[in-house]
């Protein structure tokens, strides 16, 4: 028995040898392991931003490579990230073995997995070699590459290479970018507090944003400061300075908003991350126009306490040729409830799609429970009998409610769908823009811009093209998908039309050439929060967005005023809404229409004053009025087949 143990102890020392060896070898860089990533000097090499982004003139560039040599940042801003990410950094060969021992007992001790060991040498290699996945195969790459990689580099370069790759949010690469785009200032002229705020942020770019969670990012930026205080990088007069510093970051420069959507619609299409973008020779050309964007920043600027946005699109090309946000975080993330820009998606177009209605079609406005929903008009005001043009250019909210029920909820989701919307909702109040999730701007322009091209969808990009090493990879594409009747479209920018003349859009009347336009205004008790303004004419159309929370904001007012100014000054179009060939105007009895509600053509021998011009599809027109007895009419039998219209749901 005695002999059995002696030959299991001597195994079990041989296995642990073994064991210890082999992990020894495989960590070992210069032993080649089959399917393991090997160091490339090119990729750090790389580490200056190749990615070039041009405006529409193929010239003008919108991104400018930042990279900041180490000899341009102050001490105590490499003491910041040091004492925040790796404090003994320049003492350990890229593995930090009392780090990680100390991470595991804490580990141990929470039953979880919550400390991070890696040392910057760990996450350089991992933000140049390596993708994100949790694995043991990953971690021991990532393990021999840093080893390498300090046996090649000093370690002023490495640390050079890893300030110049951070990500530290809302599009900024690079410690030279985050200094400028959140400070205005050179990565030299940083204070201490901005300094450590940079060192946090790095730690999770969504939870410590500046614009958004400054609460956190200031908790975080004092833990650091302490930090360097405890491990004498700050003397006591400088960490009390540095905590009473009040730092105020800046807004994002003209385009970077639009280079926000542009490295952000580059990664979808070709399905990679913005760290691929960044480092491997692309070229990205851009449908932006400068002067465009200037404008509409300009026309922003007096309104310091609003939350602004706007976009303009080519309906032509489906070109987004500018799109301005004066907030931040990402625009296309934000979903707000669109308000009544919605009811030309799913009320009016599915009802015209359907032939329930024409723009001359009476509905009833008035008071109306819809099995237990009770929508309410603005003020409480209600009409009576009103035409379906004069409800959606006053923008009713009944006979939205009614028509959204004529058509039913499914087939008007299924039909917005088409024109590019997203829905998770089952009720009525969709006709009033009451969305689960809500939707954006960009998605409402996109929509609207189907109107303006009679029926047809194009899809809408930021990206004319897409190089790689002088190689196409990406064309926007010119194809169009019909999703509606050229005369729904056309009907829907009659009434538009109308709504940008008299109706709720009506500032933009002064515009001398044609223009449809609706607007919107989401908000409760306490105010409005949301105001919308979508204008656009047969080549553009643009899309104005304010939110305000407790404000008397409408779409009517600073919206409309905004897309006024675009329009008339900026891109002026003297094209008109083509009528289709099937689309006839009919001159109707007025009389039996305020009086009867009924369309009847009007007779030959109708004055002028007692007649109404409308629009019909032929074949929908409405009958001749007759002006035979009725003992003559019942003689041939003569069918008069009236246009009949419904005054509430179904009936």
């Amino acid at each position: 028995m005695k002999k059995f143990f002696k030959t299991l102890s001597y195994i079990a020392a041989f296995l642990c040898i073994t064991f210890v060896v082999s992990v020894g070898l495989l960590l070992e860089p210069t032993i080649k392991v089959y399917g393991f990533a090997e160091l490339d000097d090119n990729r750090l090499k790389n580490i200056r931003n190749t990615l070039v982004i041009y405006a529409d003139d193929g010239k003008t560039e919108l991104n400018k490579e930042m990279f900041t040599p180490l000899e341009k940042v102050n001490d105590y801003t490499i003491d910041a990230f040091l004492c925040a990410e790796d404090k003994r950094f320049f003492s350990h060969e890229g593995i930090d073995c009392f780090r990680i021992l100390t991470a595991a007992i804490k580990d141990l001790k929470d039953g979880a997995f919550t400390q991070g060991a890696s040392t910057i040498t760990q996450q350089l290699i991992k933000n140049t070699h390596l993708n994100s996945e949790k694995t043991i195969s990953r971690k021991i790459q990532e393990v021999r590459l840093s080893r390498d990689i300090e046996r090649k580099y000093d370690k002023k370069s490495i640390l050079e290479m890893y300030l110049n790759i951070l990500y530290f949010g809302n599009g900024n690469y690079g410690i030279g970018s985050a200094a400028h785009n959140y400070f205005g200032k050179t990565v030299n002229q940083l204070t201490v507090r901005e300094s450590a705020m940079l060192a946090a942020i790095i730690n999770n770019p969504a939870r410590y944003d500046p614009y958004n969670n400054p609460d956190n990012l200031a908790k975080r930026t004092e833990l650091i400061l302490r930090l360097m205080k405890e491990n004498g990088k700050l003397t006591d007069e400088k960490y009390s300075v540095a905590l009473g510093e009040k730092v105020k970051t800046i807004q994002m420069s003209l385009y970077d908003k639009y280079k926000f959507f542009v490295i952000k619609e580059a990664c979808e299409i070709l399905g990679c991350t913005e760290e691929f973008l960044l480092h491997n020779n692309i070229k990205i050309y851009s449908n932006c126009n400068i002067d465009l964007q200037k404008k509409i920043a300009d026309y922003f600027a007096p309104y310091d306490d609003r939350l602004l946005q706007a976009i303009v699109v080519d309906n032509k090309t489906g070109k987004i040729i500018a799109h301005e946000a004066k907030y931040c975080g990402d625009p296309s993330e934000i979903m707000r409830s669109p308000g009544s820009v919605i009811k030309p998606i799913v009320c009016y177009a599915p009802a015209l799609e359907k032939n329930i209605i024409v723009p001359i079609t009476p509905i009833l406005d008035e008071k109306t429970t819809f099995e237990g929903y009770s929508p309410s008009n603005y003020k409480d005001i209600y009409s009576g009998w009103v035409s379906c043009g004069y409800a959606l250019k006053e923008s009713l909210n009944i006979p939205a409610v009614k028509l959204l029920g004529s058509v039913g909820i499914e087939y008007a989701e299924n039909f917005a769908r088409k024109m590019g919307l997203d829905f998770d909702d089952e009720g009525l109040a969709l006709a009033l823009g009451g969305m689960k999730y809500g939707t954006n701007l960009k998605t409402l322009a996109e929509a609207y811009s189907v109107f303006a091209c009679g029926g047809l969808k194009k899809e809408c990009s930021y990206i004319k093209s897409i190089t790689k090493d002088g190689a196409p990879i990406y064309v926007q594409g010119a194809d169009a998908e019909r999703v509606m009747k050229e005369e729904t479209a056309y009907f829907v920018n009659e009434m538009l039309n109308e709504c940008a003349q008299s109706g709720t859009a009506k500032l933009l009347k002064a515009t001398d050439f044609t223009i449809a336009a609706k607007t919107g205004t989401v908000g409760d008790k306490c105010g409005n929060s949301d105001a919308y303004c979508i204008a656009y004419s047969p080549r553009f159309t643009v899309g104005v967005h304010v939110m305000d929370n407790a404000s008397t904001i409408t779409g009517g007012g600073l919206p409309t005023k905004i897309a006024k100014k675009l329009f008339m000054r900026d891109i002026i179009s003297n094209e008109i809404f083509k009528m289709p060939s099937t689309i006839v105007k009919v001159d109707i009895d007025a009389l039996q229409y305020r009086n009867n509600q009924r369309i009847i053509a009007a007779r030959k021998t109708l004055p002028q004053k007692d007649r109404i011009t409308a629009s019909f599809t032929v074949d929908n027109m409405p009958n001749a009025y007759d002006e035979r007895s009725d003992y003559e009419k019942s003689l041939d039998l003569f069918d008069m087949k009236n246009f009949t219209i419904v005054d509430s749901l179904g009936n």
